[in-house]
């Protein structure tokens, strides 16, 4: 009975993570469009490499997790959102150890456009 509104809640933080993580890649190209855009992106990107830079405890992963096991479905995996629905999804496992320079790389080209447009 109480099980679906941890569900949806799970399902709609997982939705926001996502979101997070498009802001945090493709930014600085949703910028060249809508400027404004740069004002969610900073902040986000800044997190995203502290994130990579250190060990810090994601909020949305902390969240999903406890409205998943509230919901009665598994928490993600121990390492977090990205291994959890990118790695193996939308690349191969392969490549996790150069995905944060690959990550790094989109930011800086969407800034060289960001900075000649």
């Amino acid at each position: 009975m109480w099980t679906l509104p941890h569900r949806v809640a799970a399902v709609a933080t997982m939705l926001v993570h996502l979101a997070f993580s498009v802001v945090v890649v493709l930014g600085g190209f949703l910028a060249w469009f809508q400027p404004w855009v740069l004002w969610l992106h900073l902040p986000a990107l800044a997190w995203g490499l502290a994130g990579q830079v250190r060990d810090l405890p994601c909020p949305l992963t902390t969240l999903e997790n406890h409205s998943r096991r509230r919901g009665g479905w598994l928490p993600l995996t121990e390492t977090g959102f990205i291994d959890h629905y990118f790695t193996g999804v939308l690349y191969p496992v392969s490549w996790k150890p150069w995905m944060p320079f690959l990550v790094l790389t989109v930011v800086l080209v969407s800034w060289a456009g960001l900075l000649i447009s």
